[in-house]
């Protein structure tokens, strides 16, 4: 879990770092200025606490109002276990709303957990690229971080990995696509089990309201029925959307920061 305590420690120097706010060198989060202003930095030091991650919403919602494509740098200095970077990125999702911007995230860290790269996308989003390196890779970072990104189509639904053997996880920035289906109704094929469940979260707050994604789901997934129980996630004010409406039993709706929550009640 996150752990806000006020840590007063200097952040380095970086050779590639062009300037660091005066101001914040003596809190725990401070924003790292890069020549490329479509690259928001940022260097996180033993703890962060809410003004914190205020401080870096600001900076990626300032960024992304001014860019289409936002690169997003991110270096931790004995910043906790792997737990504690879990919980922030969940924090940041829920208070992050422009991730369709976001085209590339580098996190630099000195943890050992920077060699599990296969579940950086997992949890936080899995629309975008991610890589972790280690501190004395920093600059092998900032050189991924600046290579041109290739241009391919949007992205609709997206496969979260790692999720328990019986349920098909999925992501989406908004709404579910016909070609979103027909790429749902693939991977309940090619699933063996016979009782399988449902995990979707949406990360972006526009889009179809929770109770209309319920109907199409219904209606768009030609196995619908397979799913004994689904699981629908995504911001507080996008669930309020649905208003007076009520899920029936195997439905339910949960907070982006309610993930762990949602599989246990899949499981």
């Amino acid at each position: 879990m996150l752990r806000y305590r006020r840590s007063f420690r200097k952040a380095p120097a970086r050779k590639e770092i062009r300037n660091i706010n005066s101001n914040l060198l003596a809190t725990m989060v401070s924003i790292i200025h890069f020549d490329e202003d479509n690259l928001a930095g940022f260097h996180v030091q033993h703890y962060i606490d809410e003004s914190g991650l205020r401080m870096i919403v600001h900076e990626m919602e300032e960024k992304a109002s001014l860019h289409d494509k936002v690169h997003l740098y991110f270096e931790f200095v004995s910043f906790g276990d792997w737990d504690s970077v879990q919980s922030f990125f969940d924090t940041l999702k829920l208070m992050f709303h422009s991730w369709n911007k976001i085209a590339r995230y580098a996190i630099v860290t000195d943890k050992d957990w920077v060699k599990k790269q296969s579940r950086l996308a997992n949890f936080l989003t899995p629309h975008f690229e991610v890589k972790a390196f280690s501190l004395a890779d920093r600059e092998q970072a900032l050189a991924w971080l600046r290579q041109p990104v290739p241009g391919k189509p949007e992205q609709g639904v997206s496969v979260l990995e790692a999720m328990p053997q019986h349920v098909v996880g999925l992501a989406t920035l908004g709404g579910l696509s016909s070609s979103d289906y027909s790429t749902i109704n693939h991977l309940v094929e090619e699933q063996h089990s016979p009782d399988l469940r449902l995990y979707l979260e949406v990360l972006q707050p526009n889009g179809a309201a929770p109770d209309a994604m319920c109907e199409d789901l219904k209606h768009g997934v030609q196995y619908y029925e397979k799913f004994s129980k689904v699981a629908i996630a995504g911001h507080e004010e996008w669930l309020q959307r649905s208003g007076a409406y009520a899920p029936g039993g195997n439905v339910r709706f949960f907070k982006l920061d309610e993930r762990d929550t949602a599989i246990d009640w899949l499981r």
